[in-house]
């Protein structure tokens, strides 16, 4: 936890990345889950979420799920081993200090967590292929996640569940100030509607 913050500090005063946003249709996709489960979280599991996934307490679980979102995860039936977001509305991203909303009609995946015990074992895009299944039978058109250029296994995970890169969004910090350049790619104009800069 300790090397997390210092890492986030030394982050806030000199840092640049890029965030990418990767989109695909929603529909669906086989899976195979190979003594897992995927589903949608429910109110129920509030205190197992904050115990084996940790991002935050029972209470704020509940608190966030809500009509326009959602998490899913996937577990092995003694602990969840990933969890994800999902929002038809806006999401706050911390790397540019702004919501992420995506357009009428379509989803946006955030806040993707595999625990360290359960990574190189397919359960992201797994819980992706999920996603896309469900989304899709809500109605939704397309899906959208984001991921941080440096994130390689990320990356690649986001890849085998069929997304392409929709834009980037460059940013850096320079004496603990932000800056934000404008989205970059082939849907460039959607990555300007989609950063709502607050």
């Amino acid at each position: 936890m300790l090397e997390l913050t210092a890492d986030r500090v030394r982050g806030a005063w000199a840092s640049e990345e890029t965030l990418i946003l990767l989109v695909r249709e929603a529909g669906s996709l086989e899976r195979a889950a190979q003594g897992l489960v995927f589903r949608r979280a429910e109110v129920k599991d509030a205190a197992r979420y904050a115990r084996d996934v940790g991002t935050d307490s029972g209470t704020t679980f509940t608190r966030r799920l809500a009509d326009d979102v959602s998490c899913f995860i996937v577990e092995d039936g003694r602990k969840i081993l990933h969890a994800s977001w999902v929002t038809t509305s806006a999401a706050w991203t911390r790397e540019v200090q702004a919501l992420l909303a995506p357009p009428p009609g379509d989803a946006y995946v955030y806040e993707s967590f595999t625990r360290a015990d359960a990574r190189g074992r397919g359960i992201y895009p797994l819980a992706l292929a999920g996603m896309v299944t469900e989304l899709a039978a809500r109605g939704i058109e397309r899906v959208w996640v984001g991921v941080e250029a440096s994130n390689e296994p990320s990356r690649r995970a986001i890849a085998k569940a069929g997304f392409e890169e929709g834009f980037q969004i460059r940013f850096s910090r320079r004496h603990g100030k932000l800056m934000v350049d404008r989205p970059r790619g082939p849907l460039a104009d959607e990555g300007e509607l989609f950063l709502l800069r607050g």
